[in-house]
């Protein structure tokens, strides 16, 4: 064989080595390329509505609460925290009860709106709270979030104050001015979905924001890589145990119930989750329907099991009895029909309800606001009212 044709076959080999590498190459940035795009899909986050669903009363109840004992209720919660320093879990929970209609003709009451501009308005914050106090709105990795334990001056609940916006129906665009700079709402309804883990202490605010503002049903992967849905919200909300939890576990109850009442009007389950959910909540209410105690209240055992005080060093018996009363009486108050217990359980409670806060003196109904404001809220909703269109009693001056 000749050099010549030795030197060309050398050559023909070297090139077709390259070829085939280039090849192996190509395809391996090609497929890197694909997984990439697969990548930042899956990274997205849903679209937002501009404006959050509304979910509604559909009951009248008159045997639960008359319209006289609602406005003597309701007149005793106004949400008497204008001044310096008001703790904001008070102005967090007033306005989710209230709304942002709220007036009152009370001046030592904050409107819907002024309730409003305390917790998105750091102009506003800082008059009340001063000027050198932390914000309320802070920045981390994933966007903007409210602080949360963090002292009087923040929220009680992860989620709890976004939450609270989205049920008065706070749209996504709204302006929020910080300590410096500006932004709208979406950026902390956007952080919430990244942040967002199926194992944080409270979800349940959160898959509440997440269920009146995403625009359609599709999942999303937060920061930890963790693929959610809203079965995937249900399935965790019905695997802890019952009472476990803030408010004895009710808030994950009304996240359920909120979540089945959005599906109503855009489906956001599977046709198998729905059911679960339903099956769930019976489960739940006959729970209930069984522990009521004969004056018509039930405690933090409301699932059945023994009362166990050991570790209770928060809540007078009546306060722990107004709480768990008050927060079943609100979630039920916007189920669906095949969830709701008998009609005596309801009436029972309610009127428990309205006794007991009418009984209470004013020191009592201060210092327990956050959760009066859910048994406030479940009367008024038993009626087929927000509470702002509820009569109250006239401001009698001293």
């Amino acid at each position: 064989m000749s050099p010549q044709r030795t030197s060309l076959q050398k050559k023909l080999r070297v090139a077709g080595f390259l070829c085939f590498h280039i090849l192996i190459v190509g395809a391996a940035i090609g497929w890197a390329a694909v997984r990439y795009q697969e990548w930042e899909q899956a990274r997205q986050l849903p679209t937002l509505r501009l404006n959050p669903l509304t979910v509604a009363p559909e009951y009248d109840r008159p045997e639960i609460v008359s319209d006289q004992d609602l406005s003597d209720v309701l007149s005793r919660l106004r949400p008497q925290f204008r001044g310096k320093q008001p703790r904001i879990n008070h102005v967090d929970h007033a306005l989710r009860f209230w709304g942002l209609e709220a007036e009152f003709d009370d001046p030592k009451s904050l409107s819907g709106i002024e309730m409003r501009d305390i917790l998105l308005d750091h102009r506003r914050f800082g008059q009340v709270w001063g000027a050198k106090t932390k914000p309320l709105l802070v920045r981390n990795e994933n966007g903007l979030r409210a602080r949360v334990q963090e002292g009087l001056e923040t929220s009680s609940h992860e989620d709890h104050t976004l939450a609270t916006l989205a049920e008065v129906g706070t749209p996504a665009d709204y302006p929020i001015v910080l300590a410096q700079g500006e932004t709208t709402l979406a950026e902390m309804i956007q952080e919430s979905l990244k942040s967002f883990s199926l194992n944080q202490v409270e979800y349940e605010w959160s898959a509440l924001v997440f269920a009146l503002f995403l625009d359609s049903p599709e999942s999303w992967t937060t920061s930890e890589g963790q693929r959610i849905d809203f079965d995937a919200i249900s399935e965790r909300i019905m695997r802890q145990q019952p009472t476990k939890g803030v408010c004895y576990g009710n808030h994950r109850l009304h996240a359920l119930v909120m979540i089945l009442r959005v599906d109503e009007q855009t489906p956001i389950l599977s046709k198998e989750g729905r059911q679960k959910v339903i099956d769930y909540l019976k489960g739940i209410t006959d729970r209930l329907v069984k522990s009521q105690s004969a004056e018509g209240y039930w405690d933090k055992n409301w699932d059945g099991t023994e009362l166990d005080l050991s570790t209770e060093q928060k809540f007078t018996p009546r306060a722990r009895r107004a709480l768990a009363t008050g927060h079943a009486m609100e979630w039920w108050a916007l189920a669906p029909p095949e969830v709701l217990p008998p009609d005596e359980t309801l009436i029972k409670a309610g009127h428990w309800l309205v006794q007991t806060i009418q009984k209470m003196p004013e020191s009592e109904i201060k210092s327990s606001f956050t959760f009066l404001s859910h048994a406030g809220r479940a009367l008024a909703l038993w009626r087929g009212k927000f509470p702002a269109q509820v009569e109250l009693v006239p401001v009698t001056k001293d």
